[in-house]
């Protein structure tokens, strides 16, 4: 066993393991931020899956996505701009 300096704060600590870096005091607050982090990164995902869970809800049914793509199809609106913008948008909105 050694008597080492703690990078974190410069106390001294007896390091009985190998594997210690830092005294006891600063590796409790590294595991305290490693919790806190962990729990805004939950929150986070938390956020995400209900936001995507949102955006799935107001997806456009697959039957009627069908219809209003044949409706505003530009073939059928002499191949004006608005109708290819359209369609494009709707055709896009398949593959989300």
């Amino acid at each position: 066993m050694s008597t080492e300096t703690c990078p974190e704060c410069g106390d001294r600590f007896e390091k009985d393991a190998s594997w210690k870096r830092t005294c006891l005091a600063c590796w409790k607050e590294s595991k305290r931020a490693e919790h806190d982090e962990l729990l805004e990164l939950r929150e986070e995902v938390a956020e995400h899956r209900r936001l995507l869970a949102e955006r799935k809800a107001a997806a456009i049914e697959s039957d009627m996505l069908a219809r209003l793509i044949r409706l505003c199809h530009p073939d059928k609106h002499g191949n004006s701009q608005a109708a290819n913008q359209a369609t494009q948008w709707l055709l896009a909105q398949r593959h989300e």
